[in-house]
């Protein structure tokens, strides 16, 4: 039902816990029949993400490689409930996709309200593109309030496939913001969070989700190339003017 264009949520073998190099992956996902693909190695907060360095000279890479759109990006961790990221808003400025995420390896897990704070106010820092696997149930929060706060900054909120195996009780969550981002039109899109590149393009549950729930192909931004790069170009940009 769906034809996505590419991934925009993985991880090379820069991140320690990962096992595939930048070409492995684009290799991958051109086996997928993908257009594009996004490379989001974890910022350095977490215990074996990349340094600050590397982030600040991925520049220096192609933006076609194996023939796909390269789109450099981070998984920038969120440090505090004031909308705190591991890396600084210079460094962002430059790259290409920034998605945003808890992890319990970075922040102690609090309440619904601190939660939501922190959600609302990484968005409203304008540095970030996405916010990832947000139906994480260990980190609860007010569903309307991230996703209206999402739907004023133009910032998307992905469905992870990686969420339906690793985090269970994830897919309430899912239901509930798919169904807040259908209704304040809120970009949304479907991504692997792979770990190696015999996972890039796995979206099959994520997908099965998207079906059980009638989400039309319409709706998920990664399923139109054009799109995708036209929502990234001007979010690179206008995170460009914050500096």
């Amino acid at each position: 039902m769906y034809e996505y264009i590419g991934d925009f949520h993985t991880h090379s073998c820069v991140s320690q816990h990962a096992y595939s190099t930048i070409q492995e992956m684009a290799l991958a996902a051109k086996s997928r029949g993908f257009r594009a693909f996004a490379v989001t190695d974890h910022g350095p907060g977490l215990f074996d993400g990349a340094l600050r360095h590397h982030f600040l000279c991925m520049k220096s890479l192609p933006d076609y490689v194996e023939g796909l759109r390269f789109f450099k990006g981070v998984e920038a961790n969120i440090m505090d409930y004031d909308g705190g990221l591991d890396l600084d808003k210079t460094i962002l400025a430059d790259m290409d996709f920034i998605v945003a995420s808890y992890h319990v390896e970075c922040i102690i897990p609090s309440n619904v309200a601190d939660h939501t704070k922190g959600w609302v106010e990484v968005v409203e820092s304008g540095l970030v593109d996405c916010l990832g696997h947000c139906g994480n149930p260990v980190f609860p929060f007010e569903h309307r309030a991230v996703v209206e706060a999402c739907a004023e900054h133009g910032i998307a909120i992905e469905i992870n496939n990686n969420s339906f195996e690793v985090r269970p009780g994830s897919a309430q969550n899912c239901r509930k913001v798919l169904e807040l981002c259908l209704d304040y039109d809120v970009p949304v899109m479907v991504n692997s969070d792979a770990h190696s590149m015999w996972s890039v393009g796995g979206l099959d549950q994520a997908t099965k989700f998207l079906e059980d729930m009638g989400v039309p192909q319409s709706r998920i931004l990664n399923c139109d190339y054009e799109a995708t790069c036209a929502f990234i170009e001007k979010r690179k940009e206008a995170r460009g003017k914050l500096v």
